[in-house]
């Protein structure tokens, strides 16, 4: 029971980071004022996170958690494309898109946060991993599993961009993502 207050507290706190550097517009917001905000004690801030930037972790994570439950939820029968799309929707939802459109420039303009959300990033390809084996019928620790996880992963980022740079709305953006990987950039030539 403690680690799920403690999972409940942590997700509560770094969306509490994330809505400050939000309306701030930037990260320059102090921890004390993190912690006034989270209400919790400085003490307690920094028992949970070294950095005001490795505070977006929690919720980082737990949208990385939610992308692999939609996913888990998908049929092999649309293919992997198309079971990423829905699961990006549905992981984003009308109720979080604002905030990702919101956070997600700051994260951009930020290298540190952008160093914490890279590696929340890379997470989400082995997160993944299991269900774009079940998806595209390999082996896990194939690789094809490997790329195909790696290009799913890469398509939510594609499809973040999209968002933060440009508002573009969660179904559109990751249709448009989905579709740059459709082009052979990286095609081995034959012959």
């Amino acid at each position: 029971m403690a680690t799920a207050r403690r999972t409940a507290l942590l997700l509560r706190v770094s969306q509490s980071c994330a809505a400050a550097f939000v309306e701030r517009g930037d990260t320059s917001t102090t921890i004390a004022e993190l912690a006034e905000r989270a209400e919790i004690s400085e003490r307690t801030f920094y028992r949970c996170f070294a950095t005001k930037e490795e505070s977006i972790w929690p919720m980082l994570d737990e949208g990385n958690r939610s992308l692999a439950t939609a996913l888990s939820a998908q049929s092999r029968e649309f293919g992997l494309s198309a079971a990423v799309k829905t699961a990006f929707i549905a992981s984003v939802g009308e109720s979080f898109e604002p905030m990702t459109r919101s956070l997600m420039p700051i994260i951009f303009g930020d290298a540190a946060l952008r160093r914490v959300w890279e590696s929340a990033t890379f997470e989400t390809m082995e997160l993944i991993r299991p269900e774009v084996a079940r998806l595209i019928d390999r082996p896990e620790g194939s690789l094809d599993t490997t790329a195909a996880s790696g290009q799913a992963t890469l398509a939510v980022v594609a499809a973040l961009r999209e968002m933060a740079d440009l508002r573009t709305p969660a179904p559109k953006a990751i249709t448009r993502a989905l579709g740059a990987f459709s082009k052979p950039y990286l095609a081995t030539p034959t012959g």
